[in-house]
């Protein structure tokens, strides 16, 4: 007799889950925590007393990403394995209300002060509760299961932050900083619903160090790859001087909301042809992309303009596949959800604040800036070049993360990796590589000619040794541990 593992799961949380309105399958929440952090360093009317391109906006913008980067590492070393923001009652409202005070306080006073030391300490503030907010929705995600693909993750973000671009464009200033605070707010109260929805639903089970050191390789290849393509990228970005833009500083504002529309035109085709848009077949043409935008800002100014709007929109694609690609690692139990969410969002932050800092030294530096950009260029050309490879190498391995669960053939070699990985008795392995086939306690206790208490007893053990609680999650956690069997297969 096979057991169904559809009917383990309620019908009305089934529903829940898989509705296209609810918030986090749409991703509305998480986009609204994107939508902010656009339309607050990229839209030119943001800051009452003080242009886009000040050098203390500027300089708040970097210690926005700093802050959010660090945060995100702190974050996930200090959750490690076993904690969860979600777990802390309080965290959500607080961060919120960290959020949106902040982001009101700088759009609206904080330029009109003497010193910029307030400025400063609000933008970390809004990078730190930016990081907070961003890696509760993965743990979100993580329980509810959320499908990580272009089709539901680019429409949505895309659609989210070209709606909110539009609606701060044509609000008066002040009136469109007092919108872009309500981001947060809004993404803080779908959350809540969301969080109310998945209380009673596990956080995946990490899987065996033996099945999840296979991912080791790979994320280091593509945190290192969106790294040095980040800091490429925003190099060029800041760089190329703003003067010789159409619409001057609107030049950024116009960029943000290309990004935006070029992932919903991705979104919606990957969602009409049924394509998953493989994380390894995107990388490597985002970065031929950036490098002939290098190429383009070397020709000379008159190719400025398609290279400077080009990477600013390759860097919002990158930003949304390694939130995929981070994702997918979470759901699928290879890496603790804090560390998925903290690592897609740091590295990305980490690499623009660095691309744009090179960027600001050399303008400040005007003699060394003439005779080192081209230069700088090149060399960035050959590094971006250089990291494709790895990338290529690592391809087998990246679609083997992303792929769907594997075959019952692999079963065998899975459960006795889970065995080693948690010290499970004999008589356990065996009952769990019999449920794994479907088989009921009494089946089992049938076949192994033993009392279904005795079963019941065994099925405890392995469920506290292992740490899930139920039927239907161990079935779960052996169809997403992948092996080598499945590569040989």
């Amino acid at each position: 007799m096979h057991m169904n593992i559809k009917e383990l799961v309620p019908e009305k949380v089934e529903s829940e889950i898989n509705s296209p309105d609810h918030p986090t399958r749409r991703f509305v929440g998480f986009a609204l925590l994107l939508a902010w952090h656009y339309n607050l360093w990229f839209l030119h009317d943001s800051f009452v007393g003080a242009q886009l391109l000040d050098d203390c906006v500027t300089q708040s913008w970097l210690i926005a990403l700093v802050s959010a980067a660090v945060s995100f590492i702190v974050i996930a070393f200090a959750l490690g394995r076993k904690h969860r923001l979600c777990n802390i009652p309080w965290m959500l409202w607080i961060a919120t209300a960290a959020a949106v005070i902040s982001t009101l306080a700088l759009t609206l006073f904080a330029f009109s002060f003497p010193t910029d030391l307030i400025a400063y300490a609000l933008a970390a503030v809004v990078g730190i509760t930016n990081a907070i907010l961003w890696v509760m929705w993965g743990e979100l995600y993580s329980r509810t299961k959320t499908s990580f693909s272009v089709s539901y993750i680019g429409t949505t973000v895309g659609l989210v932050t070209l709606v909110c671009s539009l609606i701060c464009f044509v609000l008066p200033t002040g009136i469109s900083s007092v919108f872009i605070a309500l981001m947060p707010l809004a993404a803080g109260l779908l959350f809540a619903r969301g969080a109310t929805i998945a209380k009673d639903m596990p956080y995946p089970t990490l899987l065996p160090k033996s099945t999840a050191n296979r991912a080791l390789k790979p994320m280091i290849v593509v945190c290192g790859t969106t790294f040095v393509a980040s800091v490429a990228c925003y190099f060029l970005v800041a760089i190329i001087p703003w003067e010789n833009l159409p619409y001057g500083e609107y030049a950024f504002t116009f960029g943000s909301i290309g990004g935006a529309t070029l992932l919903c035109i991705i979104g919606v085709i990957c969602g009409l042809t049924n394509d998953r848009l493989n994380i390894y077949r995107t990388f490597p043409w985002l970065i031929i992309i950036a490098i002939i935008s290098f190429a383009l800002f070397l020709m000379g100014e008159r190719f400025f303009v398609p290279s400077f709007f080009v990477v600013l929109a390759a860097v919002s694609i990158f930003e949304v596949l390694l939130i995929m690609y981070f994702g997918v690692l979470g759901v699928k139990g290879y890496v603790p959800i804090g560390f998925a969410f903290g690592f897609s969002g740091a590295f990305i932050r980490l690499g623009i604040a660095v691309g744009n800092a090179i960027a600001l030294y050399y303008e400040a530096n005007p003699a060394f800036a003439k005779v080192a950009t081209d230069p700088t260029s090149l060399i960035f050309v050959c590094v971006l070049a250089a990291v494709i490879i790895p990338l290529v190498r690592q391809e087998y391995n990246i679609t083997q993360l992303m792929a769907p669960p594997a075959t019952e053939s692999s079963q065998e070699h899975r459960i006795k990796e889970l065995a080693a990985e948690f010290s499970l008795s004999a008589r356990e392995t065996e009952i769990v590589m019999l449920i794994a086939r479907g088989f009921t306690t009494d089946n089992v206790a049938k076949k192994l000619v033993i009392s279904p208490y005795t079963v019941n007893t065994h099925i405890r053990h392995v469920y506290e040794k292992v740490g899930i609680h139920k039927r239907s999650e161990l079935i779960d956690y052996i169809n997403r541990t992948g092996s080598d069997d499945d590569k040989k297969a």
